[in-house]
């Protein structure tokens, strides 16, 4: 491999070498350089013209040599200076090679001191070029002796072969002069230091097309800084709203927003430049620091210019440096991308972490001068809290959100002033059309229309695009239309790079990309970022195992470095070694490119499986190499994972030599494993001979072992359960197989009770579609095969063979003769019957993503990647209708029922309906702010339904496309939305592997079906509404029934349901939600029997009377309410009280209520009259739980004050039991001696009531607990969990029965058994109520469900992964 150091002071992948040519002499030697200051135009030097033996209107020879590919040209020399003078020559050349840059020129004005860089091709350096560096002097007026020249110093690298090269100025990137003439080389030709350059001043005079206009006063993706504030417009509220903070004298200020509101722009250009010209009283003393953490932030710290800051800490740091310059007065420090710090700590790779930490939080209370500004993304904040507590507490009188909305005048002056400055102009109408198209990213029809702050990226790179597509002075709604507006102007761009290199080059491109986003952790909440990677482990990674980085990777980079899609730049290789060379690391350009662009959003999906695994193994790698502790060494599962996700795959040396040693330890253990069992054989035969106790001993050693394996098999099989729920099914039976332990019952219990649907098995990769025709499926699938199924039996009846690529599209025509498909740039109707081709439909470019049959048969609807939808004739595959509109790839294409409207989902981020007849477009549906990839029509036509990579499905309605309902998924890209035949439900699917069934009148999540190993790509119901259909990308199909017997969701509420009970007879279940109401349910039929409406605010808990015939709620509004059972009427005036309510119980008798508030206080009321009672006074913050014991005398409440309190209901007394944080909930056992409690430490805990002792805690917890109740027998108890999950726990033993998943779609907040201990009730923020049936299933019925459901074995590589060394009978014996 080649090393990365190659990329420094040689080749760095940036615009200026692809800017610079060799000009060249009759004889082919190096005259000195030239560079591309507009297209097809260069400027060198008339001196170096002279050295290749040309003139005025000669013709030179040039060659770019950094540009893989050019040709040699041939320039015409147009605009001269002689070098007595000027010393200027214009280079016109027949063409600009693709893949060249033309440099940018700015003023050379106020530059002194600027660091500045060139590239040249010195006779004593590298044939390739030479990078050079030096610093403005400052600039040298015109004189009799001779003309302006700009000063460089410090300009050794600067020599023979530098005549004509750019001078590039590193503050503002921006060309400032042309090199001109050098001090005279020594004796080993180096430079002296001294060189002159000809501003560009000079060369504008010379070259009047080179006025200003030629500065882009947009920056693309890269942020604003203090050279670019002239141009950094429409952010004045932003600004005052920073300034207002640091004249409050706050020492710690954190600024957050979310990614791609501009946050470094922000401060950068716009509070800096504010505070440099004294803004504030006497800012214009103070000294800037700006600094990103980056791989070591003091490291980064000291760099950015306050040295010593690791070992002395900040504030003394600052304090030297401000002794050091005398003239400055405070040191205001900004740390920008703040998040970088909170994904090092996170992951544990940053020991650090809390020390940084403690020294930020220091500043805050400090009276010094030092002011600090964070800057950070704001979907971080949750981290922030987790990992940093006490810097927010620190933080939060300083805390700013960057203003989340940009009006009119914002979007005006951002689009209309930096092009002013630089004497351009807008074609009439055009920023009116941009504004109006920018503030269509905004649905809401909010007062004078704003447009969300995260569509500056967009428009950076829209306005950017029409800067470089400038005509005659003006931006062009001609170019508008061409980069595809402001949705497409991103992706265009991308795409536009992918364009210039080859299919293998763009493999390339997708290892390198992917590699430079770090995956999301959805369990710490952590969204993708971008992630800097080294450049020689960037070119491995990129190139694959089976060859090593060459021309290509580096061509790749170079490409998309040059495009600005990726940036390079150099840190240190790490905190323990800050005196290292720098070392050479490459990242996207923004976070932008995450979030808006498609393909790159898709390959990130493709490879998170990989990557997450990359950033495991990494951080274990790093481990083992400091501490070479065998431990760290990878085994089992993960060696196994390693071995399958490595293969093929280029890694780092040090990954490759950590996969080499753990494989290496594996085999080790493995041979002492079988020199043990040999041993181990060997002391049987002795213990037989030596008698029956040491036999005894014997087994009891190695019923030890079996049952350590089962245990750990059941802790594999848990943590598999949400990502492989079939070998996690199997593990927990081969668990229960090898030992019978508590946990691998549990284990089994749990696994039994997914519901994983029938497999389609046949399928070689992803299946991307599945459409019904009756009884019959079909699926599509990328191995290139349409596979037909009977939904009776599983079987497969035919396959359609002979597709071109990958099939993405499926449909049958209504009478089910005809099959439509759609692959890689074709779509073909084929004969159902016969599985024969029948008609191509000829004339997309590009692959094909959707097909769709009218409802009548005779049109087929397509949609793909070439931008447009198009309408065939089925009978003849004619072409009736293009429908073009979308500014990218339509991913999908429906009809409506009547078949009047087509309706059109696009990578644009928009929806389209169209007349079917006319192909005029009818409504545009924006709001989505990512790209809308499926499309739905309701059965009754008045409904669309679309998916998102936003994460979202939103409804429109089909008549005047006003935006419905929105359902966020919570994590991951909406693929596939489908109405059920009915219309009342919507399956929604996407790239979290889960379906959730989507209640329409209520807008509740009413089921989760769990199965799918990986995306689910594509959902279909039945004509039944009975059968659902998925496709995956691990290569599956699946059947589920969505309305089998058994459990039973309650969907009727609106939002959050917080509280759920079970009257005395079992029949009706109570809820209550943040919807202001109750529900009475009857639990045999799921129906709703009443609603109890009155609240004016949340109703926060619920109770029956222990005779059945009142139900008394608590609400936020301050009151208890009574309500009869039977009518649903209020049995008395509402029970007032001073503050919200949290709980509410009815004593044993039914005489007494109590009520738990806000306020802390705890009351008892007459439940007969309402009257109040007396007032039990000793919590101190809300009481969210309240319980009576079965007798009566005694009652337990659990308060946010971190106490349970066990009062004396006579006397009032109360004992008191301190928990480590606030209590969520108390209840008592059936007996009364035992009280549970949910505590928000994760902890759930049984005490003894008389003495207030622990008695169990419960085992092996992972989530916090809101609500714990006990069955009737006081043998279970179950806890509803922050986890979307319901657990069901030994109460004696404290060890985990089964854990009830995969309903839910989000926490659920309460649980109470029916008074049988049959029914277990569950509620949640998803809105819904579930009644699980928790008869607990045998052990032999358990295997028989998994089995049956699974229809296979493990695998090999599973076996070997789980099981290593052992040989044993078959998991699932008839599966073989």
């Amino acid at each position: 491999m080649a090393s990365a150091a190659r990329w420094l002071d040689g080749a760095t992948p940036s615009d200026l070498p692809m800017a610079v040519a060799q000009i060249l002499g009759p004889d082919g030697r190096v005259a000195g350089a030239g560079f591309l200051v507009a297209e097809n135009l260069l400027v060198t030097c008339a001196h170096v013209i002279r050295a290749a033996g040309a003139g005025p209107q000669g013709r030179v020879p040039v060659a770019f040599l950094r540009v893989t590919g050019a040709d040699l040209l041939e320039g015409h020399v147009e605009q001269w200076r002689e070098s007595g003078g000027e010393d200027v020559a214009f280079v016109r050349l027949p063409e600009t090679p693709t893949g060249t840059w033309v440099l940018p020129l700015g003023s050379a004005e106020g530059c002194g001191g600027h660091k500045v860089r060139s590239f040249g091709f010195a006779a004593q350096a590298m044939p390739g070029g030479h990078l050079g560096k030096a610093e403005v002097a400052g600039l040298l007026k015109a004189s009799r002796v001779g003309p302006e020249r700009l000063q460089l110093t410090k300009a050794n690298d600067l020599t023979t072969g530098f005549s004509g090269a750019p001078v590039l100025d590193e503050t503002t990137s921006l060309v400032i002069g042309m090199l001109t003439e050098i001090t005279a080389p020594d004796e080993y030709e180096r430079g002296q230091g001294i060189a002159y350059a000809t501003p560009t001043r000079v060369l504008r005079e010379i070259m009047p097309a080179l006025a200003e206009h030629q500065v882009c006063p947009y920056r693309g993706l890269e942020p604003f800084t203090a050279a670019h504030a002239r141009w950094f417009k429409g952010r004045d509220k932003a600004v005052e709203q920073v300034l207002a903070n640091l004249a409050g004298e706050r020492r710690l200020t954190l600024l957050l927003g979310p990614s791609g509101s501009g946050k470094s722009s922000l401060i950068q250009a716009g509070v800096l430049p504010a505070l440099a010209q004294g803004d504030l009283r006497g800012s214009e003393s103070w000294l800037p620091v700006l600094a990103r953490p980056r791989q070591d932030l003091l490291t980064e710290i000291e760099r950015a210019g306050l040295p010593g800051a690791r070992h002395g800490g900040l504030m003394a740091a600052a304090d030297r440096r401000l002794a050091s310059e005398p003239d400055r007065r405070r040191v205001l420090l900004v740390i920008d991308q703040f998040e970088e710090l909170l994904v090092q700590g996170a992951d544990g790779r940053l020991r650090e972490f809390p020390a940084v930490i403690d020294e930020i939080t220091t500043v805050a209370d400090s009276d010094g001068d030092l002011s600090v500004i964070l800057v950070m993304r704001d979907d971080f904040y949750p981290q922030l809290a987790a990992t940093a507590g006490r810097l927010l507490e620190a933080a939060m009188p300083g805390l700013l959100n960057v203003p989340g909305t940009l009006g009119r005048k914002d979007l005006y002056d951002i689009i209309v002033e930096p092009a002013r400055s630089v004497g351009l102009d807008f074609q009439q109408g055009l920023p009116e059309q941009i504004i109006s198209d920018v503030l269509e990213t905004n649905p809401e029809p909010a007062m004078g229309r704003q447009a969300p702050v995260t569509v500056l990226p967009l428009l950076e790179m829209t306005l950017t695009e029409l800067w470089r597509q400038r005509k005659d002075g003006y931006l062009t709604h001609e170019a508008y239309q061409r980069i595809g507006a402001v949705g497409g102007s991103l992706t265009a761009w991308c795409e536009k790079a992918l364009r210039e290199l080859s299919p293998d080059q763009q493999g390339i491109a997708k290892n390198v990309l992917t590699c430079l986003v770090r995956p999301a952790d959805t369990q710490r909440r952590i969204p993708p970022v971008r992630a800097q990677v080294p450049l020689d482990e960037l070119r491995g990674l990129a190139a694959g195992a089976d060859s090593a980085p060459g021309d290509d990777v580096d061509a790749v980079i170079a490409t998309l470095a040059r495009r600005r899609i990726i940036t390079t730049t150099q840190t240190l290789r790490g905190p323990e070694r800050p005196e290292a060379p720098r070392e050479p690391v490459a990242e996207l350009i923004h976070d932008a490119l995450i979030r808006d662009w498609g393909r790159l959003r898709k390959w990130v999906r493709e490879e998170h499986e990989f990557h997450e695994w990359l950033e495991r193994t990494r951080e274990r790698q790093l481990r083992w190499a400091e501490e070479q502790d065998p431990g760290d060494l990878l085994a089992g599962t993960a060696l196994a994972d390693s071995n399958r996700l490595s293969r093929g795959r280029g890694l780092p040396k040090e990954l490759a030599d950590f996969l080499t040693a753990s494989r290496q330890r594996q085999e080790t253990i493995a041979r002492r494993r079988r020199r043990l069992i040999t041993v181990l054989a060997a002391l049987l035969v002795l213990a037989l001979l030596a008698g029956a106790g040491a036999l005894w001993q014997w087994r009891a050693a190695l019923a030890e072992r079996e049952a350590a394996l089962s245990r750990q098999l059941a802790v594999e099989s848990g943590t598999l359960i949400d990502v492989n729920p079939e070998l996690s099914s199997l593990l927990a039976v081969q668990a229960y197989r090898t030992s019978h332990t508590s946990e691998a019952l549990s284990s089994l219990r749990t696994d039994a009770y997914l519901p994983l649907g029938r497999r389609l098995l046949g399928h070689t990769k992803a299946v991307n579609a599945v459409a019904f025709h009756g009884r019959t499926l079909a699926t599509g699938s990328s191995d290139g095969t349409v596979r037909v199924w009977d939904t009776a039996t599983g079987r497969t009846r035919g396959k359609l063979t002979g597709l071109y690529g990958e099939v993405n599209a499926v449909a049958f025509s209504p009478d089910g003769r005809t099959i439509a498909t759609g692959s890689s740039y074709s779509a073909w109707l084929w004969d159902a019957a016969t599985g024969r081709a029948r008609t191509p439909l000829t004339g997309h470019t590009d692959t094909v993503f959707s097909v769709a049959f009218s409802p009548d048969g005779r049109t087929v609807a397509t949609a793909g990647a070439d931008g447009s939808a198009r309408l065939w004739d089925a009978t003849t595959g004619k072409q009736r209708t293009k429908l073009t509109g979308h500014a990218n790839t339509v991913y999908s294409a429906v009809f409506s029922p009547d078949g009047r409207t087509v309706a059109t989902a696009g990578a644009d981020g928009s929806a389209r309906l169209w007349d079917a007849t006319t192909g005029k477009q009818r409504t545009k549906l924006t709001g989505h702010t990512a790209q809308v990839v499926s499309v739905a029509f309701s059965p009754d036509g008045r409904t669309v339904a679309t998916g998102s990579g936003d994460g979202t499905m939103r409804l429109w309605n089909a008549v005047d496309g006003k935006p419905g309902p929105e359902v966020d998924v919570l994590t991951g890209t909406v693929l596939s939305v489908a109405f059920s035949p009915d219309g009342r439900t919507i399956a929604i699917a996407g790239t979290n592997r889960l379906t959730r069934l989507w209640d329409v009148a209520t807008h509740a999540m009413s089921k989760s079906l769990i199965g799918h190993t990986d995306s689910v790509n594509a959902v279909a119901f039945g004509p039944d509404g009975r059968t659902l259909a998925t496709g995956s990308g691990d290569t599956t199909a699946r059947l589920w029934k969505v309305t089998a017997t058994g459990d039973t969701s309650l969907v009727g509420h609106t939002d959050i349901v917080y509280s759920v009970a079970f009257g005395p007879d079992g029949g009706t279940v109570a809820s209550a939600g943040a919807d202001r109401t109750a529900i009475l349910w009857d639990v045999a039929t799921g129906r709703k029997r009443l609603s109890l409406d009155g609240h004016e605010g949340a109703v926060l808990g619920v109770t029956f009377s222990p005779d059945g015939r009142t139900v008394a709620t608590a609400g936020a509004d301050g009151t208890a309410r009574l309500w009869d059972v039977t009518t649903g009427r209020p049995r008395l005036t509402p029970l007032s009280d001073t503050a919200p309510l949290h709980s509410v119980a009815f004593s044993p008798e039914g005489h007494t209520l109590v009520t738990g508030g806000r306020d802390g206080t705890v009351r008892l009321w007459d439940a007969d009259t309402g009257k109040p009672g007396k007032s039990l006074e000793g919590h101190t913050d809300a009481v969210f739980s309240a319980a009576f014991s079965p007798d009566g005398r005694t009652l337990a409440t659990g308060s946010a004050d971190k106490t349970v309190r066990l009062w004396n209901v006579t006397t009032g007394k109360a004992h008191t039991i301190t928990t480590p944080d606030q209590v969520h909930d108390v209840t008592f056992s059936p007996d009364g001696r035992t009280l549970a409690t949910a505590v928000g430490d994760y902890t759930v805990r049984l005490w003894d009531v008389s003495t207030r002792t622990t008695r169990t805690t419960l085992a092996g917890r992972a989530d916090v607990a809101a609500s714990v109740a006990f069955s009737p027998d006081g043998r279970t108890l179950a806890t509803g969990d922050a986890g979307w999950t319901t657990g069901l726990w030994d109460a004696t033993t404290g060890k985990s029965r089964m854990t009830l998943i995969g309903q839910h779609a989000d926490e659920v907040t309460s649980v109470a058994f029916s008074p049988d201990g049959r029914v277990l009730a569950s509620g949640s923020v998803d809105k819904t109520v579930h009644l699980w049936r928790v008869a607990l299933p045998e052990p032999a019925e358990a295997i028989r469900t998994i089995c049956r459901a699974v229809g296979r074995d493990l695998t090999k590589q599973e076996r070997t992964a789980y099981l290593p060394g052992r040989s044993g009978d078959p998991v699932c014996p008839s599966q073989l």
